[in-house]
């Protein structure tokens, strides 16, 4: 897509103040997971893209959106459940993945690769607390808009909404009504019991023989796009690297930004409430606990 400025410059001038020094700091953090999942990637043949935000810096930026502190990758079906599997024996050491049930308050739909070496907190009310992560979701097959597409995602919102109450933490916001029932629907729907029925309703539709791609992290008229759209990875400038991502990027990019090349005005608050790039979260929270 032609343009007729420099995506860098105009981000500067909108938000410099948040294209600092740490801010590249969380970035060189990030770029060593990507390089990391990348690696083990083609070693053992996993199909992975760039994704969401960190596709839009691959194309506009050609390397991370300059004021972004996470980073987010997506894998087709089969190779998300192979990646979950072998991860932490295939990564070096200082990464990790966590899971659904490892660690056990672990809250998201999603794994995630984090940094061992450092401490970060998400900005939800979770309880959760581990290294800086790169995001790791999987990506299944989705059906034609009708009814079963609607039901689909009628039992996904309402399993979502439990799993958010399941691991928020019940007293964030005081003894009230609030934690009560994040702690009654704690005690009725157990947490990993809510994992389990969310991951096998995403895998309701197969990817393989799917015509059409769902991430589920994302609303439906932005998170399915014909599989043609993901394709086969292939391969983007980014930083100083290589990495894969879809194969059809303005397709892709319209479908989640609408104007992609477009620097908004306005841009989302950090992902965390807490971050430590030095120390790491064991450490952290072992000096919590004196």
């Amino acid at each position: 897509m032609e343009t007729n400025y420099n995506p860098n410059e105009q981000a500067l001038a909108l938000h410099g103040d948040r294209i600092n020094d740490e801010t590249r700091e969380i970035q060189s953090c990030l770029l060593g997971i990507l390089k990391a999942i990348d690696n083990v990637c083609r070693e053992h043949h996993l199909r992975y893209y760039l994704f969401a935000g960190t596709m839009l810096g691959a194309v506009r930026h050609k390397g991370f959106v300059p004021w972004d502190d996470d980073a987010d990758i997506a894998m087709p079906r089969p190779d998300y459940e192979e990646f979950l599997k072998h991860a932490n024996e295939w990564l070096p050491e200082r990464y990790e993945l966590v899971r659904a049930g490892a660690p056990m308050n672990y809250p998201y739909v999603f794994a995630r690769v984090q940094d061992n070496n450092t401490t970060y907190q998400p900005r939800r009310s979770f309880e959760f607390l581990g290294g800086l992560p790169v995001d790791v979701f999987p990506l299944d097959g989705m059906v034609k808009p009708g009814f079963r597409r609607w039901w689909h995602y009628f039992r996904y919102r309402k399993l979502w909404h439990l799993i958010y109450f399941a691991y928020t933490d019940p007293y964030k916001h005081g003894k009230g009504f609030r934690s009560f029932l994040t702690l009654a629907i704690r005690k009725i729907f157990p947490p990993l019991m809510l994992q389990e029925k969310i991951d096998q309703l995403r895998k309701e539709y197969d990817f393989e023989t799917s015509s059409l791609v769902v991430d589920h992290d994302n609303r439906p008229e932005h998170g399915i796009v014909p599989k043609e759209v993901i394709g086969t990875p292939v391969p983007y400038e980014f930083a100083d690297t290589t990495l894969m991502g879809v194969a059809n990027p303005d397709a892709y990019l319209r479908c989640w930004y609408g104007n992609y090349m477009e620097i908004p005005k306005d841009i989302p608050r950090t992902f965390y409430r807490y971050l430590d790039l030095k120390k790491p979260w064991k450490v952290y929270v072992s000096e919590q606990k004196k």
